[in-house]
């Protein structure tokens, strides 16, 4: 079995890295909530890439291949944008990613010295929707119903009285997460009806 055939597992997973990554930063815990979003957008690239590459080529991508990006976001990223025909992305979108990437090698005390970090829902949520969106365009046609349903196979599980009792329990549900303060929720590409 190929990476490719783990692509709406990817998508789900990729989906809840970019959930967590919104509510450490709600909560202000940015050490925290950088690197989740780096993991968020490191899934996001592969799962494009990987696409891609079965589009353009009919190649699919291996596990070994996918490796050796690492968890490299600048390379990733301008991976990426070799691929997205007319697309010019201005300095804003190189910097978000480059903070990303220094946040997450920054996560252990050897790597620390002075960085600063600002917290912008905004452009995680922009840069999210932008992403999650060219990607699940490249989805076999027979897969884009399940694309649509944020989390994919993984908000299954949140499904009916979990969501309640999550909220009784004085926590907010993924999909109260996903929309609190989201100025991009309305280009996501998904069925909200499934939320």
């Amino acid at each position: 079995m190929n990476s490719l055939d783990k692509r709406i597992e990817y998508l789900g997973l990729a989906d809840m890295d970019y959930l967590s990554a919104r509510l450490l930063l709600m909560s202000g815990l940015a050490t925290t909530g950088f690197p989740k979003a780096a993991e968020a957008f490191e899934k996001i690239f592969k799962l494009f890439l990987m696409l891609e590459a079965k589009i353009s080529s009919n190649a699919e991508l291996t596990e070994s291949d996918l490796k050796s990006y690492s968890h490299n976001l600048i390379k990733l990223f301008n991976e990426v944008k070799t691929k997205l025909p007319d697309t010019n992305f201005d300095s804003a979108w190189d910097d978000y990613l480059k903070t990303l990437q220094e946040s997450y090698t920054r996560r252990y005390p050897e790597n620390w010295k002075e960085h600063h970090l600002t917290i912008n829902l905004d452009h995680l949520d922009e840069a999210y929707s932008y992403f999650r969106n060219n990607v699940t365009h490249n989805f076999p046609q027979e897969e884009h119903a399940r694309t649509k349903q944020f989390g994919t196979f993984i908000y299954d599980a949140y499904r009916g009285d979990v969501s309640k009792r999550i909220k009784k329990s004085g926590a907010l549900p993924p999909a109260e997460i996903l929309k609190w303060k989201n100025h991009s929720l309305d280009n996501l590409n998904i069925d909200f009806e499934s939320l």
